[in-house]
């Protein structure tokens, strides 16, 4: 959490100190030749498994690769260590991926240059 000069509302207006959000970039590569059936199929259960851990997922792609965020549901909260590896295991456990990346946590809401 970064420190701030700024008033409580502020902070929290611009999602700084105590307020701060936090998510996680994902990016996947698919086996060649997957078909568009097989990837509305991934694609299904990838959002309910995103919405059974109380997480929201934005970005996109096609049947060769897509990339995205995935933050938290809640206001004001950020996914955890635990449910960016239970998406991690998710994603490697699925016959469509070839490979899976999930990255650092980063500010959902600033670019870095807006924390110091």
């Amino acid at each position: 959490m970064i420190k701030s000069k700024l008033k409580r509302r502020l902070r929290k207006k611009f999602h700084l100190g105590e307020f701060q959000q936090f998510g996680f970039e994902v990016s996947v590569n698919f086996k060649k030749g997957l078909s568009e059936v097989r990837f509305d199929k991934f694609w299904n259960d990838f959002i309910d498994e995103i919405e059974s851990n109380n997480l929201l997922f934005g970005g996109g792609g096609d049947n060769k690769t897509w990339q995205g965020i995935v933050t938290s549901q809640k206001r004001f909260a950020s996914p955890s260590v635990d449910e960016k590896r239970n998406i991690s295991i998710w994603l490697e456990n699925r016959s469509e991926v070839e490979n899976c990346k999930a990255g650092e946590f980063l500010d959902s809401w600033n670019e870095p240059k807006l924390n110091d």
